[in-house]
Formats: structure tokens, C-alpha cells, sequence
């Protein structure tokens, strides 16, 4: 009777140490997951930012022919996942664009001397 009751506890010992190492990768893969998923939303937003800086770039080589205040922010303007933002500094020749993915915003900044 002893011998049955050592094997039941070593069983039941064996079994809480594979669930709490179960546990621990299904926490861990999940944290990888999220973590995968932010750095995917980090990428498409600086793409974002980068094709907001090409679109400013497109409006100030044309401004006769869009009708554009480039006094003040513009957008947003949707692609894709997510939208992006053109501020302009015409005084300090600057165009700021701003993308934004999910809540993970990427700003790129462009100074130009002649467009």
C-alpha cells in the first residue's frame, strides 16, 4: 500500500510540472506573438511616414494645380492598415509626416533646399 501511494504522489508531481511548463511556453509564445505583431506595426507606420513625405513632396512640386494650404496639417489620408498626417514648415523648408498603424505612431522628418 505504501509503493501505491509514492507512485500516485510521483504521477501527480510529474503532471503539475508538465502543466506549469505548459503554462510557461503559452505565455512565452504569446509575448513572442505581441511582440512580433508591434514590430510589424513599427514597419508599416515608418512606410506610412515615407509615403506622407512622397505625397508632400507630389503636392509642392503641383501646388498650382491643388489648391493645398500648406499652413497647417493635412490628412489623414488612409492606406492600407492605417492613415498618415503631412504637416508643413514652409519657413524652415521642412515637411513632417506622421504615420500611424494600430496606435504605434513613426514620424520622418525631410528638409529640402528645391523640390
Amino acid at each position: 500500500m505504501v509503493k501505491k501511494g509514492v507512485v500516485l504522489l510521483s504521477v501527480v508531481m510529474i503532471l503539475l510540472t508538465v502543466a506549469i511548463i505548459g503554462a510557461t511556453l503559452v505565455v512565452f509564445f504569446s509575448s513572442v506573438n505581441l511582440s512580433a505583431r508591434n514590430v510589424a506595426d513599427e514597419a508599416k507606420a515608418l512606410y506610412l511616414a515615407e509615403a506622407g513625405i512622397s505625397r508632400a513632396i507630389y503636392l509642392l512640386r503641383n501646388q498650382d494645380q491643388t489648391r493645398v494650404d500648406f499652413k497647417q496639417e493635412i490628412g489623414p489620408f488612409s492606406l492600407g492598415e492605417g492613415d498618415y498626417r503631412i504637416k508643413f514648415d514652409l519657413v524652415q523648408s521642412l515637411i513632417t509626416s506622421t504615420g500611424n498603424v494600430q496606435g504605434t505612431r513613426k514620424t520622418v522628418q525631410l528638409q529640402y533646399t528645391s523640390l
